[in-house]
């Protein structure tokens, strides 16, 4: 993002709409005091050759006003942060501008920017499997409410709304530049061919994405809309969890119970669970250490021989130790539903650090994962100096690429639902997942479960270092789970066993 204080104009950064471009040109307006967010270093690069400013006050700033302030601002951050840490009243009186883009389009350039392509998954597969890229700009910068922007330049139409900014020079050098272009093909790739190829993608684009249609006018690309899909997968007959912990499962357990009048449960921990209804610690190291072995395909197959539908489980721990593996070699996989149960990711990791969750090895060992396994996606190296901080931040990204790689090795087995804390504990989000599940009605929602009784313990100081954290680190986790599998490396061991055979 860019704080321009001689244009008075504060940009939002959204996603693959040739924003870092954009970024560039503006930051040739700048001057010493004006917040510019670093972008990748081969970008600084070309913006230092042209000499423009670089990244600069976008952790100290010193206003106009003569107030000075010590906040993080990054790259993609949503409006929302960026409102909280700027003075209002430059907030109020700047033009915010952002780049909006035709979402049948961006979600192609998304697809061909974390190389799903090369990795042999079909683009129908990719639009299914990874919804949440859908809202993301959405997220960062609102068409409506109290966050709302000024300007929304159209993509499509960028020299004409750029030059409606008024800003003399501005499209001159942005239309010289082409920073991260060049990935798509040049043929085969445009939206006419793939939504044709994929019309059940168009279908998914037109759901998530109604509001900016209607807002800008975008057209369906490619044939009519499909047809209604058959029942390729089945009924869903049992409802679990992918998801890290501390995320809301035990409230995501009572609510499944209350609106679909299902047995629904959340963690089996009574005495003779253990190592029956509840993998026990041995289950999480050896899934994690050698895979799928045959102690662990023993407990899959007992536990969900012994399940009678229809039924629900809010366990964060399964997904840890083969859940999405035994369930794709089970007979019930396809009358399977997996919620992956996401929560914002700083409060997530700082009710770990402030449960001192990752202080004890036998906690991580039963509960969360360990950074010492030997099969896990991401590289824990550079977090590990950071102590328990380090290791909540890594575990909650290791979840996250493990959520991108079995949507992208599973998603044609499995049904995945993608839910959010935030949006599924209010009226309209729980109303939306219950309908992702096939359930139509007001919803009914319980009251929190498991919250943090002493607020203390999740300040707004750690939450906000952590979110610095994580902003600095502009992790991406299908590209994370991407080069794993094109690594020939997989989860359930499946690689190793063979290579040794």
């Amino acid at each position: 993002m860019i704080i321009c204080h001689p244009l008075k104009l504060i940009f939002i950064k959204t996603k693959k709409v040739g924003g870092t471009s954009f970024e560039i040109a503006l930051s040739s307006f700048c001057d010493e005091t004006s917040v510019i967010t670093p972008i990748s270093p081969n970008d600084e690069k070309t913006r230092a050759e042209l000499g423009y400013r670089g990244a600069q006050n976008h952790q100290q700033q010193v206003w106009p006003d003569g107030t000075e302030t010590a906040e993080t601002l990054y790259n993609h951050i949503p409006a929302a942060q960026a409102k909280a840490i700027i003075p209002q009243e430059i907030w109020d009186s700047y033009t915010k501008v952002t780049i909006w883009r035709d979402p049948y389009d961006a979600i192609i350039s998304r697809y061909y920017w974390e190389k799903a392509d090369a990795a042999g998954i079909p683009f129908g597969k990719f639009v299914r499997g990874f919804t949440s890229m859908l809202t993301e700009n959405s997220q960062i910068a609102p068409l409506d409410g109290p966050d709302a922007l000024d300007v929304y330049l159209r993509y499509e139409h960028l020299e004409e709304d750029i030059a409606a900014l008024g800003i003399d020079g501005l499209w001159e050098r942005f239309s010289g530049l082409r920073a991260k272009g060049a990935i798509r093909p040049r043929s085969g790739a445009d939206p006419e061919t793939l939504y044709t190829l994929h019309p059940a993608a168009a279908d998914i684009v037109a759901e998530q994405c109604a509001a900016e249609i209607r807002k800008f006018g975008y057209k369906r690309p490619g044939t009519a809309p499909a047809m209604a899909k058959p029942e390729t997968a089945g009924r869903t007959d049992f409802i679990f969890t992918l998801s890290a912990g501390r995320t809301g499962t035990a409230w995501l357990a009572q609510f499944l119970g209350d609106n679909l009048r299902i047995r629904s449960v959340h963690e089996p921990i009574g005495v003779e669970d253990f190592g029956t209804a509840m993998p026990e610690i041995s289950h999480m190291r050896r899934f994690n250490t050698l895979g799928m072995d045959g102690v662990t395909r023993k407990f899959w197959r007992n536990k969900l021989a012994s399940l009678q539908a229809p039924y629900a489980e809010a366990n964060h721990t399964l997904g840890k130790c083969g859940l999405i593996e035994a369930l794709a070699d089970s007979s019930i996989g396809s009358r399977t539903t997996v919620i992956i149960l996401r929560r914002d990711l700083a409060k997530q990791c700082a009710s770990y650090v402030g449960r001192n969750d990752f202080q004890n090895i036998t906690i991580p060992w039963q509960w969360y994962l360990d950074m010492g396994y030997t099969n896990v996606i991401v590289n824990a190296s550079a977090l590990r100096k950071l102590g328990q901080i380090g290791w909540a931040i890594w575990y909650a990204l290791e979840m996250e690429a493990r959520y991108a790689y079995y949507q992208i090795k599973y998603g044609d087995q499995i049904n995945f639902v993608e839910a959010k804390l935030e949006e599924a504990t209010k009226p309209e989000g729980a109303a939306r997942l219950l309908a992702a599940l096939g359930h139509h009605g007001v919803p009914v929602l319980p009251e929190k479960k498991n919250a943090t009784v002493n607020q203390s313990e999740v300040t707004e100081a750690l939450t906000s270092e952590i979110r610095t954290l994580l902003g600095r680190l502009n992790f991406d986790p299908v590209a994370q789970a991407t080069a794993y599998i094109n690594a020939g490396r997989t989860l359930d061991g499946a690689a190793r066993r063979s290579a040794a055979a």
